[in-house]
């Protein structure tokens, strides 16, 4: 797989330079995380409009006068939260088009697992974001809205790819991509931290799903071990439907 995904026109030079300034201070940086993620936890519980920069404060064991040295208010620290999971994604899977010598198959199994790990590792950050998604502000709607086109775009093109090969079957590429994206997004609404699986073991079971549901079947040689993958993969898919069902 070739060629990049643009960077949306939204990442201002004003974020490159915040940005490039954290990276020398780590300490910073940290706290600045730790902030926003605070922020998207008080949002999700309390609601963003009832909850305020002291609540914030608060929760981090901070003074309101230390957020404002991070963000003047608290529609900054949305801004952030909607820039940093709109972009980050993007950047992630630019990597994977960079890195050669994969197939369409491990392209795929990569950004579908590592995309559900990351998304059930963020705590509220996600949900937040696909609960306030109407309320984003008009702003941010172009950066969170091309974001989201750069990892269906993604999709598309690996699955494109994976069919002209003959890994995948031949499918619809668009109608594919969103199928397999909305099983990868679908995760957190019903993820539980408390639940007997792990991001990875969900993750897991859910990038195998999405490939069998692509897999190629046409004369395919015998494989001893690629069986004994997909028999082990098919037992993991039991288990956690079961799990689901207790």
């Amino acid at each position: 797989m070739t060629g990049s995904l643009a960077e949306p026109s939204g990442w201002s030079d004003a974020m490159r330079a915040r940005e490039a300034k954290l990276a020398t201070n780590p300490r910073k940086e940290l706290v600045r995380e730790q902030l926003i993620d605070i922020a998207a936890e008080l949002f999700d519980k309390k609601g963003y409009a009832q909850t305020s920069i002291n609540d914030i404060a608060k929760a981090l064991g901070l003074g309101r006068s230390a957020v404002y040295h991070y963000f003047r208010n608290k529609e900054e620290i949305l801004a952030a939260l909607v820039e940093a999971e709109a972009l980050t994604p993007s950047h992630l899977l630019q990597e994977l088009i960079n890195e050669s010598g994969l197939s369409a198959t491990e392209r795929l199994r990569r950004a579908v697992f590592d995309g559900i790990v990351r998304r059930l590792s963020s705590g509220a950050r996600f949900i937040l974001l696909s609960r306030l998604e109407a309320q984003i502000p008009e702003e941010l709607g172009p950066v969170y809205h091309l974001g989201r086109r750069h990892i269906y775009d993604f999709y598309v093109r690996c699955i494109s790819e994976g069919i002209a090969g003959g890994e995948f079957r031949e499918v619809d590429p668009k109608i594919a991509a969103f199928a397999v994206i909305g099983m990868a997004n679908w995760t957190s609404r019903w993820y539980s931290p408390k639940g007997p699986k792990s991001p990875a073991e969900i993750a897991e079971v859910i990038a195998d799903l999405a490939l069998q549901g692509l897999k190629a079947s046409h004369n395919q040689p015998y494989d001893p071990d690629g069986v004994r993958r997909t028999i082990d993969g098919l037992k993991q898919q039991i288990d956690a439907l079961e799990s689901l069902l207790k």
